[in-house]
């Protein structure tokens, strides 16, 4: 167990994972990665696609901030809740646009490579929380 909690600090999945979805939110944001026409398909969305899904990347971006000043800045057990809060949260989120998406083909949801990676990265924060939540 102590191999795994090595591995699982808190204050690294947070500063990782709000990292990496930081530079993700952007690029979004930005119109580099068209957001829109990977849910939509290139051609079947037009410019409310485009603003939602940027409207969606500027609502997680400040998720992702608080994410990172939550890895860099906050230590121990509230560290460890922070995490677990961010992850599970994350994971709701995931499950709520699933169901709303449900008949819709959507791109994010279709796709296996769109929606795993962050979800095992919300997982990683959730599972780095549990384990470390009885720190000081």
């Amino acid at each position: 167990m102590d191999a795994i909690k090595q591995y699982m600090k808190p204050k690294w999945w947070l500063t990782g994972v709000g990292t990496i979805f930081t530079i993700f939110m952007l690029l979004t944001y930005a119109g580099i990665m068209n957001a829109a026409e990977t849910g939509w398909g290139a051609d079947n969305y037009d410019e409310r696609d485009v603003f939602y899904e940027k409207a969606w990347a500027a609502t997680f971006f400040l998720v992702a901030l608080i994410t990172i000043v939550s890895g860099q800045f906050i230590e121990g057990r509230a560290q460890a809740i922070l995490a677990i809060t961010i992850g599970g949260g994350n994971i709701l989120v995931f499950i709520l646009t699933f169901l709303a998406a449900d008949g819709l083909d959507y791109g994010y949801t279709g796709d296996p490579a769109n929606w795993a990676p962050p979800m095992i990265m919300a997982a990683g924060l959730l599972v780095s929380g549990f384990l470390h939540l009885e720190e000081e």
